[in-house]
C-alpha cells in the first residue's frame, strides 16, 4: 500500500505556497500603506524564507497524517452537517447559507485550536516550543512562522479530535482554506487596517497583537484562532483600545534569525538560561 503520493505533496505544496504568497503580499502592502509599525526589509525576507521551508514540511506532515488515518482506518465517531440543516431552494439565500455553515465549520473546529493553544501556554514542554513563535519582534503578514514541531501537536490535538467528530458544510474546502489562509496572514500584520466591530465574531490583526504583547496585563488573553467567541466564553478576550498596538515578543529572548536557530530554539539551553526569572519566557506569558 502506497503511503506517500509524492505528486499529490508537490501539487498541495504549490498550492499552499500560492495562497501565502498572494495574502503575505496583499497583508503586506497594507503594512507599507497604513502602518501600525514598520519593520526592517531584512525581517520580510527572513519570513519568506522560512515560510518555503515550513511549507514543504507541514506538506509532509499532513500528507503523512491523512495517509495514516486512512491505513488505520480511523473514520467520524458523530457527522454534523451544517450544509444538510441550512439549505434553501432560492439559489440567492443558499449561496448565504452556505457561507453561514462553512463560518459555523470554523468556529466548531476552532473549539479545539482554542483549548490546545491554551495547553501550549500551561504545559511547558508544548510552551517551548511556540515561544518560538511568540519571540518574534518583527511581526509581519510575511513574518509569522511557528516551531517545526506544531503541525504534529496539530494533528494530535485539533485534526484527529474533529475527525473523530467531524463537522461539515457546503462550502468548497478550497473556498474555505483561501478565508483561512488570508485571515491567518491578517492576524499577524502590523497594518492598523483591521475587522472592526466584526472582530467580536472574527479574530483580526488587533484582537491577536494582544496575544503577542510584552506587556503583562496582556497575559492568557485571545487563544482563538479563527473567532473570538471561544476567547468570550471562556472569559479569556481582551478587547484592544483605540490606538492600543503593544510591542510584541518575548522579554529576554531575541528573535531566532537564521533557519537552524529557529530550530533549535526549544533546545538551546543557554537561550533559556538566559531568560530572566518572571520575565514570562519560563511559563507560557
Amino acid at each position: 500500500m502506497q503511503i506517500l503520493d509524492v505528486n499529490q505533496m508537490v501539487q498541495y505544496y504549490l498550492i499552499s505556497l500560492e495562497l501565502v504568497v498572494i495574502f503575505a503580499t496583499v497583508c503586506a502592502a497594507l503594512e507599507l500603506t497604513f502602518p501600525a509599525y514598520r519593520y526592517s526589509f531584512a525581517s520580510y525576507v527572513g519570513g519568506v524564507r522560512n515560510w518555503i521551508i515550513w511549507l514543504g514540511w507541514g506538506t509532509f506532515i499532513w500528507h503523512l497524517y491523512s495517509a495514516s488515518l486512512g491505513w488505520l482506518g480511523i473514520k467520524p465517531l458523530v457527522t454534523i452537517n451544517f450544509g444538510a440543516l441550512l439549505h434553501s431552494d432560492n439559489a440567492v439565500i443558499n449561496t448565504g447559507l452556505a457561507v453561514i455553515s462553512g463560518v459555523l465549520v470554523a468556529i466548531a473546529g476552532d473549539f479545539f485550536y482554542y483549548w490546545m493553544h491554551r495547553a501550549q501556554h500551561a504545559v511547558p514542554f508544548l510552551w517551548r516550543m511556540h515561544a518560538t513563535h511568540h519571540s518574534i519582534r518583527e511581526l509581519t503578514a510575511w513574518n509569522c512562522n511557528h516551531h517545526f514541531s506544531e503541525p504534529l501537536i496539530y494533528a494530535a490535538l485539533v485534526s484527529l479530535p474533529l475527525k473523530l467528530i467531524h463537522f461539515e458544510s457546503s462550502v468548497v474546502p478550497a473556498v474555505a482554506m483561501t478565508l483561512i489562509t488570508f485571515q491567518g496572514h491578517l492576524s499577524h500584520s502590523s497594518t492598523r487596517i483591521n475587522l472592526g466591530p466584526l472582530r467580536y465574531i472574527i479574530g483580526d490583526n488587533k484582537f491577536h497583537r494582544i496575544h503577542h504583547s510584552m506587556e503583562t496585563h496582556h497575559r492568557h488573553r485571545n487563544y482563538g484562532f479563527f473567532t473570538t467567541i471561544w476567547d468570550t466564553i471562556f472569559l479569556t478576550a481582551y478587547w484592544p483600545k483605540k490606538n492600543e498596538w503593544p510591542k510584541v515578543g518575548l522579554r529576554g529572548q531575541s528573535e531566532p534569525l537564521t533557519v537552524r536557530d529557529s530550530v533549535m530554539f526549544p533546545f538551546d539551553r543557554g537561550r533559556w538560561r538566559r531568560a530572566k526569572v518572571g520575565s514570562g519566557v519560563e511559563a507560557g506569558d
